[in-house]
Parts: structure tokens; C-alpha cells; sequence
């Protein structure tokens, strides 16, 4: 008969044996876990890289009809799977009659892990939980040089399955789209339906990472689409010119009248007045309109983008971090402050804007140094005997970037009798030449024969321009001085919430299929 110390003595031994055996099972769960994961992270590491490589060679192979290539190809244990409808993707721009619509397939690798690597238009994507990155990218250009945008699409032209082992890839066809290539000074719209919109959306966000997020115009949702509007943000033109005139030419009317800076023009300066800067006259430099801007301004504001206002009745503040619609353009009823302390402040006019009666006055005094008012508007605008200025208005060098005016090139802008001041960007160049529009008296002068796109009366007090002017025809008549800010000089304003046409002549977009299989 055992005794209690040799009973205790078995139970420990038996204790001992379960816990090692236990212990030596976890270990082994464990250790076969670890190797498992192990295994599968080499796998999806081979993948990816035979993936990669796939891309290349089928760049080589859409490239020629008569050029086949053969590639060792690892789709681990499981296979991919060729799929050739998974996705759209639509291409338009204002230079295009019709959009360009492209179905899309994909090559797809799923992992027991769950890690996704696809093929899909020429790039290659690899989705790992809730990461997404960009394995090679799609082989989407623009070449300075010739002003041209290109996409060749390549397509897998049949449903099949892909084991590891040789592959095979040959070409079938290819479409171009050479009646839908002419797009001067449009922005290009890119609308992609596809499982793999994370992918994309992380490949555009990196590649247009300048434009601060206004490139994509609408990110990837429930419906696996993104839209991506290709462009640029920086606004045309030499900001070390006291005027630009475009469209015709400059026409100082009395020997007290002044433009104290440089002034270019692609007509003649004539008359009594002064220009104390750089004359470059006769120019064939263009600069762009800014029409399809603010068309674009207005089509966002009447979908919703911004508080709707009437700024002649009822509003005396405009706050910083807002963007503001009026809808119907104004005649100020009382004196406005535009208070930047909290951000920028858009305003988006359609209509005419009269600074007949009261004042607009910036207040950035307390801003972040980059903050700005920035108003687009449809219409014209005048002045008379009133300011339009930053702080003080004492023409503090470095104010005038803090307001910025955008029109459309028929923009007319009229400057009556008496000490009127404006301190600011007044952008509405015309690139084309001049226009007569009708049923507008705003100036009793001609310049070259023609009625000015901006009327500068004069007369009265010293009346003042403080900042740059770029426009259309001009005419400055006594008592006026047009005056440069010279910390304008190097300065590049960005367009907020949007992008602008970019110096895009042609589109060049291709679809190649190709038959790609186990040899």
C-alpha cells in the first residue's frame, strides 16, 4: 500500500509528463503556425515579384503583332484566376465629342491568408488587410514636350485559369482611339469602376500629391469608383507684371495716368500716360482663359458645394474657412469684411459684382501668411468712388496675394470717376482676340478701335491699382496709378478645390489584348 508521500510523489510525476507533453504539443502548434505563415509570406513574395514581371512582358508583347513572350510564372499552390470583366474605365474631357468607355479584366492571385495581388491595366496591386499599395504602376504619361496624355491599356482577352509554371503571352488585337484625341486646354476625367479601387485611389493620390487631394474629385465608396480630374493648380502667368492685356492693347489716355511696373501686351501701347517698367509689346505669349474654371466653380456651387448668399442685402461678414455662392451676382448695400483669421475664404459670384455704394475690406491682419480670399465670378464688375482692399488699404507690399479676383475672359471691368482703390489679383485674361459684347456702355474710350475689357475713367482724387492686372484690351484714363506689388514677383497662386486646364494638346489612349495561357 503506497503512502501518501508516494501517491504525491506518482501524482507529480504524472502532473510533470502532462505538462511537458502539453507544453511540447503547444510548441509544435505553434512552431507549425509560425512555418505556415512563413511559408505563405514567401509565397505571396514570389507571386508579387512573378507578377511584376508579367506586367513587363506584356508591355513587350502589346507592343508588336508578331512578338510573343514566355515567362516562368509562380502562382503559388492555389492558381490566379484571368478574369476579363471586372471593371470600367471611363476617360473625358471638354475637348472630347463623345467619353472614352473601356471594359477591363484583371489577373488575380488570392493567398490562404487572404492577401490579394492583381493585374489590371498595366499596374499591379497588392491588398493586405486594410493596407493597399501600389506594386508597379500603371503606365499612365504626360510628355511635356509634345503636350500629350497617354494610357495604353493592356487586357487579357479570355476567362481563364493561370497555374505556376511557363506562360505564354501573344497579341490579339489592338484598338486606338484616333478620332478622339484632340483636347487643347481641357482638363482629362478619369472615372474607374473596378474591385481594385483602393489600388488606384492610392496610385493617383501619390501621383498627384501636388494638387493637395483636388485631383480626385470623388474617392472610392461603395461602388468601387473613383474620379480623378488631371490637371493642374497653379494659375497661369508672369506675376512680376504690373499688367498683362491680351487681345489687343494698352491705351494711357492722359499724360497723369501711370503704370508704374512692367507691362506686356501682344497689341501696342499708346497715349500721354507713364509706364515706368519693362514694355513688351506685340507678344505671341498667351495666357489661358479662365473659362471653364469658373464654369466649373459654378456647376460645383449649384450642386451644393458652399452657403448660398445674398451679399448686397444681408451679409456684412464673410468668416474664414467658408466657401459662399451668390447666385445671383451684387450691388453692395453695406460695407463687407472678408475675415481670414480662420482659413481662406471662397466666393463664388454668379453675376455681376458692383462696388458702387460701399467697401470690401480683407482682414488678414491675423491670418496664417498663405491664406486668401479668392472670389470666381460669371460676371463684370465696377467701381466707383469706393475700396476694394486688404487691411488698411495702405498698399502694404505682400497684401494684394491676399485678394484674388478670377474672371472669364469677356469679363468687363469698369473703374468710374473718383478716388476708388483696389488692392489685389485681378486675373480674367482673354487668349484669343477681342470680342465685342453686347449691350454693355461701361467705357466712353477705345483701345485700337475696340471697346477695353477694363475701363479705368480716373479723374476725381488719385485713384489707385495696387497688385496686377491681367486681362484683355486696357484703357487708363488721368489721376490713375496702376501700381505693382513687388512681392507678387515669383508668386504662384493655387486654385482651391479644383484643378485647371493643363497645357494638354492630345490624348493618346490605347486598348491592347492579349491571349496570355499555360504554354
Amino acid at each position: 500500500m503506497l503512502s501518501k508521500r508516494g501517491v504525491s510523489a506518482v501524482l507529480g510525476l504524472v502532473l510533470l509528463i502532462g505538462m511537458v507533453a502539453t507544453i511540447s504539443v503547444g510548441i509544435l502548434l505553434v512552431a507549425g503556425d509560425v512555418m505556415s505563415t512563413v511559408e505563405q509570406q514567401s509565397e505571396n513574395e514570389r507571386v508579387e515579384q512573378s507578377f511584376v514581371e508579367m506586367s513587363q512582358q506584356m508591355v513587350i508583347a502589346s507592343s508588336n503583332n508578331d512578338t510573343t513572350r514566355s515567362m516562368e510564372f509562380d502562382a503559388g499552390e492555389r492558381g490566379a484566376v484571368v478574369m476579363t470583366d471586372t471593371g470600367t474605365i471611363n476617360i473625358s474631357s471638354e475637348g472630347l465629342e463623345d467619353p472614352i468607355e473601356i471594359p477591363i479584366g484583371a489577373v488575380e492571385y488570392v493567398g490562404d491568408d487572404g492577401t490579394r495581388i492583381a493585374y489590371q491595366a498595366g499596374g499591379v496591386f497588392r491588398e493586405t488587410g486594410n493596407e493597399t499599395r501600389v506594386v508597379s504602376a500603371p503606365p499612365v504619361s504626360y510628355d511635356s514636350d509634345d503636350n500629350t496624355f497617354s494610357f495604353p491599356i493592356t487586357e487579357v482577352n479570355d476567362d481563364s485559369k493561370l497555374n505556376s509554371g511557363d506562360i505564354r503571352m501573344s497579341h490579339a488585337n489592338t484598338e486606338a482611339y484616333r478620332n478622339a484625341t484632340y483636347v487643347e486646354q481641357s482638363t482629362v476625367t478619369i472615372e474607374i469602376t473596378s474591385e481594385y479601387c483602393v489600388g488606384w485611389e492610392t496610385y493617383f493620390d501619390g501621383q498627384t500629391q501636388n494638387a493637395e487631394g483636388q485631383a480626385i474629385r470623388e474617392r472610392c465608396g461603395s461602388d468601387d469608383t473613383l474620379v480623378v480630374e488631371l490637371g493642374r493648380t497653379e494659375v497661369e502667368g508672369d506675376f512680376s507684371q504690373a499688367v498683362y492685356a491680351g487681345g489687343g492693347g494698352i491705351e494711357l489716355g492722359h499724360h497723369h495716368a501711370e503704370i508704374d511696373g512692367n507691362v506686356t501686351t501682344d497689341g501696342e501701347i499708346h497715349g500721354a500716360g507713364t509706364v515706368t517698367g519693362n514694355e513688351t509689346t506685340n507678344t505671341d505669349t498667351s495666357i489661358p482663359s479662365f473659362d471653364s474654371v469658373i464654369e466649373s466653380k459654378v456647376e460645383d456651387a449649384e450642386r451644393g458645394e458652399g452657403e448660398r448668399i445674398a451679399l448686397g442685402d444681408n451679409k456684412t461678414t464673410l468668416e474664414g474657412g467658408n466657401i459662399y455662392y451668390d447666385p445671383h451676382g451684387f450691388d453692395l448695400q453695406n460695407d463687407v469684411t472678408v475675415d481670414l483669421e480662420d482659413g481662406n475664404v471662397t466666393l463664388v459670384v454668379d453675376g455681376d459684382m458692383d462696388f458702387t455704394n460701399n467697401d470690401l475690406t480683407v482682414d488678414a491682419a491675423a491670418a496664417d501668411e498663405n491664406a486668401s480670399f479668392q472670389v470666381f465670378t460669371t460676371g463684370n464688375m465696377s467701381m466707383d468712388n469706393q475700396e476694394v482692399c486688404v487691411n488698411a488699404c495702405d498698399y502694404a507690399a505682400g497684401d494684394a496675394k491676399d485678394l484674388q479676383i478670377y474672371g472669364t475672359s469677356s469679363m468687363l471691368v469698369h473703374v468710374g470717376t473718383g478716388n476708388s482703390k483696389f488692392e489685389g489679383i485681378l486675373y480674367a485674361p482673354r487668349d484669343e482676340g477681342y470680342a465685342e459684347t453686347e449691350g454693355i456702355d461701361h467705357c466712353s474710350h477705345e483701345v485700337n478701335g475696340t471697346e477695353p475689357d477694363v475701363c479705368i475713367e480716373g479723374g476725381g482724387g488719385a485713384a489707385q491699382m495696387y497688385g496686377t492686372i491681367m486681362s484683355g484690351p486696357m484703357y487708363v484714363d488721368n489721376n490713375f496709378d496702376v501700381k505693382h506689388d513687388s512681392e507678387l514677383t515669383g508668386f504662384d497662386p493655387d486654385v482651391r478645390h479644383g484643378v485647371l486646364p493643363p497645357r494638354l494638346t492630345y490624348l493618346s489612349i490605347g486598348v491592347h489584348e492579349l491571349d496570355v495561357e499555360n504554354e
